[in-house]
């Protein structure tokens, strides 16, 4: 017996495309969900004092812009690492922050190279910048206000992560 094979039908295609475009639009969703609830990946960073943070890290452009944005609170134990794909002096706001944050800029040598230390969130705008003028950091680390005076740390400082 011959079988002859029907053409699909445009409705047939269209949902199939409409089934590709709902996955797409959910793992676009999920991918969202997973860095507004801080599930990005994690690094333990080895102060001097012995003290050891962990950080999230902010390696993509949107995770970089959110920064630590809206928590109300940050352990002493916790911050967030800022990995950008060029060394250069970045500056950084404190927008919509709620607490203050010391600020460690590292260069490619993992060595600090800039401190802010206490720096308060922005209550007006427009809001100030931070950072270094002309030294270049390759990587930036956000934590509690005070753990960088306590941990003695200092421009020149190696940092491991």
């Amino acid at each position: 017996m011959l079988t002859i094979e029907r053409p699909r039908s445009c409705a047939y295609a269209m949902s199939s495309c409409r089934g590709c475009f709902f996955l797409i639009i959910t793992l676009l969703l999920l991918s969202r969900l997973v860095e507004a609830f801080g599930l990005l990946e994690h690094k333990i960073v080895a102060l001097p004092e012995g003290m050891k943070i962990i950080v999230e890290v902010a390696d993509t452009p949107e995770s970089r812009r959110r920064g630590l944005m809206f928590r109300g609170h940050l352990r002493r134990d916790r911050g967030m690492l800022f990995v950008f794909p060029d060394s250069r002096p970045h500056q950084f706001w404190m927008k919509n922050c709620k607490i203050a944050l010391d600020i460690l800029w590292l260069n490619a040598e993992k060595e600090v190279v800039y401190i802010s230390e206490a720096t308060p969130p922005c209550r007006a705008d427009p809001c100030p910048h931070y950072g270094p003028s002309q030294e270049k950091a390759l990587y930036v680390i956000e934590m509690a206000s005070g753990v960088s005076k306590e941990t003695r740390v200092t421009i020149g400082t190696k940092i491991d992560f």
